[in-house]
């Protein structure tokens, strides 16, 4: 995990599962094992991609969820942003809620928008998660008496989330790192570099 930045991704899948997904990916990772969600949290600054895509917390926060490991929620610390990510089981996008520098809750450009309602529609998806008023939801996107890191780890406390204690740097207990598989990181750089061409 970053000095500067710090980030989790959340699956609704089991820890097999989200091991596979990180293997599948381009961030080696660590995986840790909750009764409710499996927490991913990057082992380092960077990618195993070549630049633009070799930032950590970026490309994972962007990174798909496939249905099985759905929903799915992040929480990252990325420059002078607070980033939550959600995707809702079946055909749903990610949606993204920015916290800008000015500490207020905007759209991204080209980013479908994470409103409360959508990740209370989300969290109720989740097996085994606690129901969260929406008023609470609400409440935590109009905070701007908290600092980006501050406020996500109020989000999980607030949400009824794991990976509290990641974001806050009090646990460095993580486990071993997950490496991508070499096969997945060529195949993403074969695309990416056809995307650029």
């Amino acid at each position: 995990m970053t000095e500067q930045g710090r980030g989790v991704v959340l699956l609704s899948a089991t820890a097999a599962r989200a091991l596979e997904w990180v293997r599948r990916g381009v961030v080696p990772c660590h995986v840790l094992e909750h009764s409710t969600w499996s927490i991913v949290v990057p082992a380092g600054a960077t990618s195993r991609a070549a630049a633009p895509y070799d930032d950590a917390l970026t490309v994972l926060a962007s990174r798909h969820v496939p249905s099985p490991a759905a929903p799915a929620v992040g929480l990252f610390e990325i420059g002078d942003a607070a980033v939550i990510t959600a995707r809702a089981p079946g055909r749903s996008p990610i949606r993204w809620a920015l916290r800008a520098a000015d500490r207020e809750v905007v759209r991204g450009p080209q980013l479908p928008p994470l409103s409360p309602e959508d990740l209370h529609r989300t969290l109720a998806a989740a097996s085994g998660a606690r129901e969260v008023p929406i008023r609470q939801i609400r409440e935590l996107w109009g905070r701007t008496d908290l600092t980006h890191r501050e406020w996500l780890i109020e989000a999980t406390a607030v949400l009824g989330l794991p990976g509290g204690r990641v974001l806050d740097g009090s646990d460095t207990d993580l486990g071993p790192v997950i490496a991508p598989d070499p096969r997945s990181v060529q195949a993403f750089e074969s695309v990416v570099k056809d995307v650029h061409q």
